[in-house]
């Protein structure tokens, strides 16, 4: 059985083809050894937002299942994801998940899931995960790859996604 490397660095983007529409989720798993392994998925009919949290939803997991202790960075383009997680989370679960202008929280079931798996994510490293920024369409190689993943995903297109061998034991531990 092959052996996971240390993950590096996970990035992550969803894709609405309309919003609400068909959508998609891409997330990439940078590994230390220079691989990397690749998922995405998709939702009939959904929004960008919910498609970005499920792709940090799945980074995530993956994390967790590989039971890695070094501390983990996840990088975002959605600033909606990035201070919902890192600035809003503890306000709205102080006012009961509601806003602070009153209103339910939009998307409650995914951030309850996310804040779940980012307590947990705290827990296994004793750090808590560094949740980082990234623009959009700037470039920057793990954005533009997620992005790639996320389009394909959200137009049922066709996409070669590269998978780690290791990564695939994994999975099919964890499910």
């Amino acid at each position: 059985m092959t052996t996971l490397p240390p993950i590096h660095a996970i990035y992550t983007d969803g894709a609405c083809s309309g919003n609400p529409g068909p959508g998609g989720w891409g997330t990439v798993v940078y590994l230390s050894d220079g691989s990397r392994h690749e998922m995405g998925g998709y939702a009939p009919a959904t929004t960008n937002n919910r498609m970005e949290m499920q792709a940090a939803i799945a980074g995530l997991e993956f994390f967790l299942a590989s039971q890695q202790k070094t501390p983990l960075e996840l990088f975002t383009d959605s600033e909606y994801v990035k201070k919902g997680i890192t600035e809003w989370i503890a306000g709205w679960k102080r006012r009961g998940w509601q806003t602070a202008a009153k209103k339910p929280v939009l998307n409650q079931d995914l951030w309850q899931r996310l804040d779940q798996l980012n307590q947990a994510a705290a827990a296994q490293t004793g750090k808590p995960v560094k949740w980082t920024y990234v623009r959009g369409h700037a470039g920057n190689e793990g954005n533009e790859r997620c992005d790639a993943i996320a389009r394909a995903f959200s137009l049922r297109q066709l996409i070669s996604l590269e998978q780690h061998a290791a990564a695939l034991n994994l999975v099919a531990v964890s499910e």
